[in-house]
C-alpha cells in the first residue's frame, strides 16, 4: 500500500493552472500587438521617408520633360512604376504629369495642356479630367508639403511635385486597429467557449447532486423501511394472548432507527449549506473522521477479512470546520477508496497527522486498491469524470469544493500507482 506519507501536491490547481495560462496567454497577446504595433510604425517612417526621397527625385526631371511629347511619354512611363499618386504643376498651378490620382493621363493630349497653358478653351471633357486631377491636388497637399522646383542654373520657379502616400502605408496603419478586433473576437469566442463549458459543468453537477442525494436518501429510508417491516412482522404474528415484544430485540430495532434518523437529518443538513457560506466552528478533527469511518465500517462487505480499515491519529490541535459538510467529503474519500479496491484483502488506512511546520491537520486516506493512471489524477477532481462503470463522478469534485472553497484547504492525490493504491489528503489549516 503506498506510504501515508509524501512531499505535498502531485501538481498545481486546476485553477490555479487555468490562471497561469490565461494571464501568460495575455502577455502573449499584449507583447504581439506591442511588436507588430512597433513594426508597422517602422514601416511608415521608412515608407513615408522613401515616398519623399523618390518624390525629390522626380521632381528633378523638371517642368521641361513634360512639355516635349515624347519625353512626356517617358516621363509617363517613368511615373506609372511608383505606387503612391503624385502629379506636376508648373508654374501656373497646371497639371502636367501625375499618376495615381484616378485619371488616365494618355486621355489628356499634351496638346491641351499647351492650349491651356497659353490661355486658349479646350473642351469640357479635358476641362473635367484636369479639375479631377486639381482636387487630388489639393488633397494631396493637406498630406503632404508639395515640392518646389527650381531652374538648375539660374534657381528660377519651375513648378511644383504634389505626392501622397501609397495605398500600403493606409493599410499598416489599420494593422493594429484589426488585430485590435482579431483579439477582442478570441476572447469574445474564448469567453463564450469558458460559459459554454460552465453551463456543462453546471448540469453536470446538478444531475450528479439529485443523483448523489439519491444515493445519500436512499440507505437510510431503505434501512427504515426494512425495520418497520420487521416491527409489523412481528406484531402480526403475536398472538392475541402471548408476550410482548422481547424489550431488547425491540430497543436494539428502535436504535436502529433512531440512528437512520439521524442519518436522514444530517443528510439534509449537508444538502442546506450547498450554495451558501456555512459556519464554522473550531474543533477537533479527530471525532468527525472517527464518525465518517464508523459509518463506512457498517457498509463494508461482510466477508470475513475482505476489507479492513485501520485508524491512527495523533494529538493535533482543532481547526475550524463545518461537522456535517466535512464529513461528507471524507465519506466520499472512503467511498471512494472502497470501490477501488479490486483484491482480497483490501486494505484502507486512515490517519490524522499534524504538521506543525507547515501549519497545518492532514486526514490522510490511503488504499491498496487499483490506483489511477497520470492522465487520470489531472482530471479526477472534474465534475462528471469517473472511472468507475458506476456513478456519476460527482465525489471527488463535491468533496474538493467542500475542502477549498468552504474549509480554506486543500484535497489533493499525494500518491498512485496504478495497480498498487492512491492515497489522498486533505490539508486544513491549524
Amino acid at each position: 500500500m503506498p506510504s501515508a506519507v509524501g512531499a505535498g501536491p502531485r501538481g498545481p490547481r486546476p485553477g490555479l493552472l487555468k490562471a497561469s495560462l490565461f494571464l501568460g496567454s495575455s502577455l502573449l497577446v499584449v507583447g504581439l500587438f506591442l511588436f507588430t504595433n512597433r513594426t508597422i510604425t517602422r514601416l511608415t517612417s521608412e515608407v513615408q521617408t522613401t515616398s519623399r526621397v523618390l518624390a525629390r527625385f522626380c521632381a528633378q526631371a523638371s517642368i521641361p520633360a513634360t512639355m516635349s511629347p515624347e519625353l512626356r511619354r517617358v516621363f509617363t512611363e517613368i511615373l506609372s512604376a511608383i505606387d503612391f499618386p503624385i502629379v506636376l504643376t508648373d508654374g501656373k498651378g497646371l497639371p502636367r504629369a501625375w499618376h495615381g490620382v484616378g485619371v488616365d493621363p494618355e486621355l489628356v493630349p499634351a496638346g491641351s495642356l499647351d492650349s491651356l497653358a497659353a490661355g486658349m478653351e479646350v473642351s469640357p471633357v479635358i476641362r473635367a479630367r484636369l479639375a479631377r486631377v486639381e482636387g487630388r491636388v489639393s488633397a494631396l497637399d493637406r498630406r503632404n508639403r508639395p515640392i518646389s522646383m527650381t531652374e538648375f542654373a539660374t534657381g528660377a520657379p519651375l513648378g511644383q511635385l504634389h505626392y501622397g502616400e501609397p495605398v500600403v502605408l493606409d493599410q499598416l496603419r489599420w494593422m493594429p486597429y484589426v488585430s485590435v478586433a482579431a483579439v477582442a473576437l478570441l476572447v469574445l469566442l474564448g469567453l463564450s467557449g469558458l460559459a459554454s463549458i460552465r453551463q456543462a459543468e453546471q448540469r453536470t453537477i446538478w444531475v450528479g447532486m439529485a443523483k448523489e442525494t439519491a444515493h445519500q436518501l436512499g440507505t437510510p429510508i431503505s434501512s427504515l423501511m426494512g425495520w418497520i417491516e420487521l416491527l409489523r412482522g412481528q406484531t402480526e404474528g403475536a398472538s392475541p394472548g402471548s408476550a410482548a415484544l422481547d424489550r431488547s430485540e425491540l430497543s436494539e430495532t428502535l436504535d436502529e432507527m433512531t440512528r437512520d434518523i439521524e442519518r436522514l437529518g444530517k443528510v439534509a443538513q449537508r444538502f442546506s449549506h450547498i450554495g451558501s457560506a456555512p459556519s464554522l466552528q473550531r474543533q477537533e478533527l479527530t471525532p468527525v473522521v472517527r464518525e465518517a469511518v464508523q459509518y463506512m465500517r457498517r457498509r463494508l462487505p461482510r466477508s470475513a477479512g475482505e476489507v479492513t480499515v485501520e485508524e491512527r491519529y495523533e494529538e493535533a490541535p482543532p481547526v475550524h470546520l463545518n461537522r456535517e459538510l466535512l464529513e461528507w467529503a471524507i465519506e466520499n474519500l472512503l467511498s471512494n477508496a472502497v470501490s477501488a479496491l479490486d483484491r482480497h484483502p483490501g486494505r484502507i488506512a486512515v490517519a490524522v497527522e499534524h504538521r506543525p511546520r507547515a501549519g497545518v491537520v492532514e486526514v490522510v486516506i490511503a488504499d491498496n486498491g487499483r490506483g489511477m493512471a497520470p492522465g487520470d489524477q489531472d482530471h479526477a477532481f472534474e465534475p462528471g469524470f469517473t472511472t468507475k462503470r458506476r456513478g456519476w463522478g460527482l465525489g471527488l469534485a463535491l468533496a474538493r469544493r467542500v475542502v477549498e472553497e468552504y474549509h480554506g484547504g486543500r484535497l489533493y492525490i499525494r500518491e498512485s500507482v496504478p495497480g498498487q493504491g492512491t492515497t489522498m489528503v486533505i490539508s486544513l489549516n491549524a
